[in-house]
């Protein structure tokens, strides 16, 4: 196990530099956070926002403060903006994910600051936690599985659920992090005044107390993924072994689970909470994985009491995030984007998307995030971000427009393809140009320069503009082509360009 050279720096300013953007920074879109008309989202290659509903974006990848480029969290609260960043650590001969730390804003992104990931020391294993001050509990000193997966705010605090280190928060912009105890497996409830000690049995006149040992490795319920801080009392906490709720600012906490409860979640493993405010009612959603019992389900949850008892949604379907506008909630799943505006009695789900301005399509029905701009529903995948205007006179996803990351080429006569090398059985390639013509062909060649696939023949397009075309990697007959290089003809009338594509299976 390696060893942190540093446990906690305090943070420092770096450079404030950004990039104007037409096109965001990558399409892998798996955070979405919207504020005062400002829309932000952190993707694969860094953090971005834009001022004018995907237009144009700034993008902060160029910023130094910033450890990696992977956004694993996004907070926005007036202000602040928080993102956890990380990486994939190749480690043993696998892939680890690993986290890099944190890099705020207190000025709306004008300048950012970073504090290191959240770590421990060797010797800081004993925790005081009311009435009982010698708790020991597995100190985490390294990065590796210690990715923090959401940050959330209450007035002058801010809350992150991490992996390894579960669930922490910091007063002061991450100089010190204070370890907050959830239940462990064993209990359903915790407060300061729980007794947390037993005795040897040889000590009958109770001497000496025996404190109890925590240790995430056997704790699902300390492996954070979700918090959500509703105000100062109040903070919910998803974890790996349910979803946990505090009414006096992270002291005392209730773990419900699917175990524990007639009417309970539907899985343990609690990826996301967020809250929809009703008329009345502070209705608080769950995405629900299967943990470790063998009756949990995949799907979703919410609760109208406070925990107490829960509606069970979306049975088998694997869910990401929420948002909300009034009545509506929106959930992104493995699925597609679903819609319910009478609490799951009825839903609408759209898992096809595409762009019939440019003819874009996001290849995977898979949607990872989403939230609401006025009447405009922005959806994360991992092809793209994409949107569609949710109102009396427009239909909810019978019209998208998908914001692409490409490098654009304008009409320099240059076309390239990406991904670049590609493996049909999991990806499609995109062929990119800007058209010269109205009618458009392309053609696929193998090495030999024998045609593989005619791709498109006088397809009518937009002159002037850029656009994409999608070769899923098979020939004429419909069969997958052999690995190997092949060769692209775009032909545009009295303008011909080329290309080549790497298949690599």
């Amino acid at each position: 196990m390696l060893v942190a050279q540093v446990t906690l720096l305090k943070h420092f300013k770096l450079n404030s530099a950004t990039v104007n953007t037409s096109t965001p920074p990558s399409n892998s879109v798996s955070q979405i956070n919207v504020l005062d008309s400002v829309l932000w989202i952190g993707t694969s290659k860094g953090l971005a926002k834009s001022t004018n509903t995907g237009k144009s974006w700034e993008s902060f990848r160029e910023n130094s403060s910033f450890a990696n480029d992977g956004i694993f969290a996004l907070a926005v609260s007036k202000n602040r903006v928080w993102t956890a960043t990380g990486y994939d650590k190749e480690l043993d001969g696998g892939s680890v994910q690993t986290g890099s730390g944190y890099t705020f804003s207190t000025d709306n992104g004008f300048t950012w600051q970073h504090v290191n990931q959240t770590l421990d020391q060797r010797g800081d294993s004993i925790l005081s936690y009311g009435i009982n001050d010698s708790l020991w509990m597995l100190p985490v000193i390294v990065p590796e599985q210690n990715v923090t997966f959401d940050v959330s705010f209450s007035s002058n605090t801010v809350w992150i659920a991490s992996w390894a280190s579960g669930l922490r928060k910091t007063t002061d912009d991450g100089q010190t992090w204070q370890r907050i105890l959830l239940p462990p497996d064993s209990r359903n409830t915790i407060t300061p005044n729980d007794t947390l000690w037993t005795y040897a049995a040889s000590d009958t006149l109770k001497l000496r107390r025996i404190f109890q040992r925590f240790d995430p490795r056997r704790n699902n319920n300390f492996l954070a993924f979700a918090v959500y801080a509703i105000d100062d009392d109040t903070i919910w906490c998803g974890t790996a072994g349910g979803v946990n709720k505090s009414t006096d600012g992270g002291r005392s906490w209730t773990k419900f689970n699917h175990q524990n409860q007639t009417a309970g979640i539907l899985g343990n493993w609690v990826i996301a909470v967020d809250r929809q405010q009703l008329p009345g009612i502070s209705r608080v959603w769950t995405t629900n994985w299967r943990a470790e019992g063998q009756d949990e389900k995949f799907g979703v949850s919410y609760t109208d009491d406070g925990g107490r008892t829960w509606t069970n949604l979306l049975h088998d379907i694997k869910a990401y995030d929420f948002a909300f506008k009034d009545s509506i909630a929106y959930i992104a799943t493995d699925d597609g984007i679903y819609r319910t505006a009478d609490g799951g009695l009825n839903f609408a789900k759209v898992s096809s998307i595409s762009d019939p301005l440019n003819r874009q399509i996001i290849s995977s029905p898979q949607v990872f995030s989403v939230n609401v701009l006025g009447d405009t529903v922005f959806v994360g995948t991992g092809d793209g971000l994409a949107s569609t205007i949710d109102n009396t006179a427009n239909q909810f996803g019978a019209s998208w427009k998908i914001y692409r990351a490409y490098q654009q080429v304008g009409n320099s006569g240059v076309s390239y393809a990406y991904p670049n090398p590609f493996a049909p059985s999991s990806e499609v390639v995109r062929i990119h140009y800007y058209a010269t013509a109205s009618n458009i062909g392309i053609d696929i060649f193998d090495f030999g320069m024998n045609r593989v696939r005619t791709l498109i023949h006088s397809a009518s397009r937009i002159a002037g503009i850029e656009h994409d075309e999608i070769w899923d990697g098979r020939n004429d007959e419909g069969k997958i082509v052999a690995n190997g290089v092949y060769f692209y003809r775009i032909n545009m009338g009295n303008t011909e360009a080329f290309g080549k594509i790497l298949v690599l299976q």
